[in-house]
């Protein structure tokens, strides 16, 4: 029951939408007044044994306003004005508390109470709130100092020297309890939401895995569709040159058992065997060369092999499967390689990620459906230790507004129409934290969007 108490009456100033960090400066103000009235009442109960009627009203007087600040806390929920009402009667009611016992020394230095309240001043979030509050703070004990030989010449009261040491003990045992229970609580909650973000971000980072791997089947079933798609072409060709072969066949057998083949006929079947001998060769290569390409980008995406590619070669490798996906929404694909080779050790399965998501990007949000020339253009070249590639197209841009955190997860233009958010940003990912580079928007683009990526070209002396 006493446990239930002091969570409601600990989170009296909670609102729902409140963070566990707003939720800790609450409680850590309202112990702070919850130690300066079990302080006050001590005092006051003390006061009043003496006969010290007026004395006593002071530290009652703070639990009296406490309570009421905490009971208009509990039903507004506004902080600001309870904070700023708690540490003023926090940090003044000592210093009067002390005139009225008779000065610094009479009172055991009532005034120190007052500390209190620039513990209560951390729960600002702001730095120089937290000052005026030391400053004022410090004033306040100058004060004290200037007026104690004033007030003692006052003789509002006599303290025995020996109740004066007393007092001094007692505040300064008191307030180090106080104070060492308030950092104590203060650094515990502190360590426990420390381990919550870890655990977080732990999970957080488990799920980036998880998007991750998602998209990169995704990617896989793009590429899958697209090979299919492609390979289907060639195929469907070299079976209508293969039935060019079993007519022929058959017409010269026919001829030969009836003794009918003359050398015309013969020269024509050998002219079409060779020209359909032709056809099926280029389109079985064509099919060949595409499963090739696709086994090996397949393997790259679905292992993180660290090996040695060229760049130029490979982002053609990546293209041939994607082509379909190009002509499908009439996009023209116009390549701008360096002439020299760019021979890279680094991740070739991240790298055709970050081609298709990108070619994907462009075909999704670059082009108005009536735009009747629609081009994307890809570029590579060298920077000394780093590879450049850049992909722009020629579509509507960037809006402004979404620039500046395009990279964020969930930043999408097409939240209604298949866009999730998370292909830029696992592109991001994947560049900066994967392959060690860097990837920018160029703001000089003049038309439609460019991102401008730089990978080491040895990823292993950029580790």
């Amino acid at each position: 029951m006493f446990k239930r108490f002091i969570a409601l009456l600990f989170s009296i100033a909670d609102k729902p939408t409140d963070s566990a960090d707003q939720k800790r400066q609450h409680s850590f103000l309202i112990s702070i007044g919850l130690f300066m009235s079990m302080g006050g009442f001590s005092w006051g109960s003390i006061a009043l044994a003496y006969g010290l009627f007026l004395q006593a009203a002071v530290p009652f007087g703070y639990m009296l306003i406490t309570t009421l600040n905490f009971t208009y806390l509990y039903f507004s929920k506004n902080f600001r004005v309870a904070q700023g009402v708690q540490l003023f009667i926090t940090l003044l009611l000592p210093f009067l508390f002390q005139v009225s016992l008779g000065g610094f020394v009479s009172s055991g230095g009532q005034v120190f109470w007052s500390i209190l309240a620039i513990l209560g001043a951390f729960t600002f979030k702001h730095h120089r709130t937290l000052i005026s509050w030391f400053v004022f703070y410090i004033v306040l004990i100058i004060i004290s100092g200037l007026i104690d030989e004033r007030v003692t010449q006052l003789e509002l009261l006599e303290v025995p020297e020996g109740i004066s040491t007393l007092f001094f003990t007692l505040n300064i045992v008191t307030l180090s309890c106080i104070i060492f229970a308030l950092f104590y609580y203060f650094v515990s909650s502190e360590k426990r939401y420390r381990e919550s973000l870890r655990k977080n971000l732990q999970r957080l980072e488990d799920a980036q895995v998880q998007l991750i791997e998602a998209e990169k089947m995704s990617a896989l079933g793009g590429l899958v569709a697209g090979v299919a798609h492609e390979v289907n072409t060639p195929l469907g060709i070299s079976i209508t040159a293969a039935s060019i072969f079993k007519d022929k066949l058959s017409g010269l057998e026919s001829s030969i058992k009836s003794n009918s083949l003359t050398k015309t006929d013969l020269d024509d079947a050998l002219h079409d065997l060779r020209d359909a001998n032709e056809i099926l060769t280029k389109n079985l290569d064509r099919a060949a060369l595409l499963i090739k390409n696709f086994k090996k980008i397949s393997v790259d995406q679905s292992s993180e092999e660290l090996r040695t590619f060229e760049l130029n070669s490979y982002i053609e490798e990546v293209i041939s499967t994607f082509k379909s996906e190009l002509k499908h929404n009439n996009v023209e694909l116009q390549l701008d390689f360096q002439d020299s080779m760019i021979n890279m050790n680094s991740y070739p399965g991240a790298i055709a990620q970050i081609i298709i998501n990108l070619l994907q990007n462009a075909i999704i949000h670059a082009f108005e459906e009536t735009q009747e020339k629609k081009s994307i253009r890809l570029q590579t070249c060298i920077d000394q230790t780093h590879a450049i590639f850049s992909c722009q197209d020629n579509g509507k841009g960037i809006d402004p507004q979404v620039a500046n955190k395009i990279f964020e997860p969930f930043v999408t233009t097409k939240r209604n129409k298949g866009g999730t958010g998370l292909g830029l940003n696992i592109t991001y990912n994947l560049v900066t934290q994967h392959l060690g580079g860097s990837i920018k928007i160029a703001e000089d683009s003049d038309k439609g969007a460019c991102f401008i990526i730089s990978i080491p070209l040895n990823i292993q002396e950029h580790a």
